[in-house]
């Protein structure tokens, strides 16, 4: 972690960096007025570690990730020491091994349910929520508590909230091309957004049909197999069972008949329909996207942190509608709403030692308010992703690419939202222990066997 961030910077650097946002008109609450006025004196002084993880989504959330930071340098006159980091950091042994070292931040930003492995160094910051944060910020986040005890169910400290939301994705909406639409003849006003697996199935074929050979995806990489559309159609067939354990974390629900039927329709697209590309067993949704951007793709579920890299790829084709986002649709017959779960992307506090702990600390959730303002909710929402602030959503309607109507109405589904479980182990039960099973039906094992072997394995997992 050796990446820092320098506090000099001239007024042509952060013209420069900006720029791109600026041109998007992606206004953050860095600005040149505030960047070269003499800053505040109140956390003078003060110096915090922050490991930014949401930085590798794309190049345009690195870029806000520094304005913002620098902003509140300039705000507090706090100094911010700067590791980039990957997923692989903290899903990997990295975070923990250093931590249990005694090297760590003071404040870093993560997936949820990767963090339950880390709860043991964090900070509850219940105490923070009630009297530092202003009524208006917390009122627009105090939906996302209840969730937070939901996805920590688990453990004994539940109400704790030791990571809290600055931005999330529901998993996950679909990318549609509309010109493939066009094309081949489909009347996109009729047949937009994509109402149900069947309807899916149907608009592929005709696709298929018109030139476009593997015009959607599956994907059975091990990141990428159980982390975007299959959970969203094993939900819609029941809203219970629809994450990898129980909510009382002792058992699996993988042998459930909403996870068959799933996980079968799953394979189909590839197996049966021939609608998935050769190299499905290892594709991803980075792949996909990419494939989607270069035309060879016409519809491909992938997370909306992706769409910092549209703007950077497609720049016209999303300011004139060619590039459109669904709402993920639900498996035929099924009644529960359109999304799997959400994915929250928290900033957690790090316990500190020493004479400067509480300062830190302190410093650490003026930083985290920092990303909380509005303006940088809705930089962060038009970027990747969306922001936590509920008061905050209706700025990100009517963009030419409905990024902003998908993830909306995947939030606003009947049945009410909630996130991954973040059990300690669950890296290994998404993906580690799962991903070989889902690559062994996809070329051909029985579904049922599959799913009863992994849950065997989670069931284990579970037990020690």
């Amino acid at each position: 972690m050796t990446a820092k961030f320098s506090r000099a910077q001239t007024r042509r650097d952060f013209l420069k960096k900006s720029g791109t946002l600026a041109a998007l008109g992606i206004a953050t609450s860095l600005t040149p007025d505030l960047l070269f006025a003499a800053p505040k004196s109140d956390l003078k002084g003060v110096t915090i570690d922050y490991w930014n993880m949401i930085g590798v989504q794309n190049k345009m959330v690195r870029r806000l990730s520094t304005d913002i930071i620098k902003a509140f340098e300039q705000r507090t006159g706090a100094t911010v020491n700067v590791s980039w980091n990957s997923y692989g950091d903290i899903v990997g042994p990295k975070y923990r091994t250093n931590l249990i070292g005694g090297i760590k931040p003071t404040v870093f930003d993560a997936c949820a349910r990767w963090t339950g492995q880390l709860r043991s160094f964090l900070r509850p910051l219940n105490d923070f929520i009630e009297n530092k944060l202003d009524e208006q910020t917390r009122t627009a986040i105090e939906w996302t508590f209840p969730i937070i005890k939901q996805q920590n169910s688990g453990f004994d400290d539940a109400d704790d909230i030791m990571d809290l939301p600055f931005g999330l994705i529901a998993q996950a909406p679909a990318v549609v091309r509309r010109d493939h639409f066009e094309r081949a003849g489909i009347d996109f006003e009729k047949n937009f957004p994509i109402r149900d697996t069947d309807h899916y199935i149907q608009l592929c074929k005709e696709l298929q049909g018109a030139g476009i050979k593997y015009p959607t995806e599956v994907y059975g990489k091990i990141w990428d197999f159980a982390d975007t559309q299959l959970n969203g159609w094993i939900r819609s067939l029941d809203a219970a069972n629809d994450d990898f354990i129980d909510a009382t974390w002792s058992h699996s629900t993988a042998t459930s008949e909403a996870w068959i039927k799933g996980v079968q329709f799953y394979v189909d697209v590839f197996r049966k329909h021939k609608l998935s590309s050769p190299q499905t067993v290892q594709s991803s949704d980075e792949a996909s996207l990419e494939e989607l951007i270069k035309g060879r793709k016409s519809i491909v579920h992938a997370d909306l942190l992706n769409r910092g890299t549209l703007l950077n790829r497609l720049p016209d084709e999303m300011a004139d509608g060619t590039i459109q986002w669904s709402p993920h649709f639900p498996l035929s017959g099924g009644t529960s709403g359109s999304h799997a779960c959400l994915a929250w992307f928290p900033m957690c506090i790090v316990k500190q030692e020493g004479p400067d702990a509480a300062l830190k600390e302190e410093a650490a959730f003026e930083f985290i308010k920092e990303w909380l303002l509005p303006e940088n909710q809705i930089a962060y929402a038009q970027v990747s992703g969306f922001g936590a602030r509920r008061d905050t959503w209706d700025a990100s309607m009517g963009a030419p690419d409905g990024y902003g109507e998908a993830m909306i109405a995947m939030l606003e589904t009947p049945t009410p939202p909630r996130a991954w479980s973040n059990h300690p182990k669950s890296v290994d039960f998404q993906y580690n222990l799962l991903a070989p099973h889902g690559q062994k039906m996809l070329q051909g094992a029985p579904v049922e066997t599959e799913l009863k072997a992994y849950a065997a394995k989670v069931d284990e997992a579970l037990q020690v």
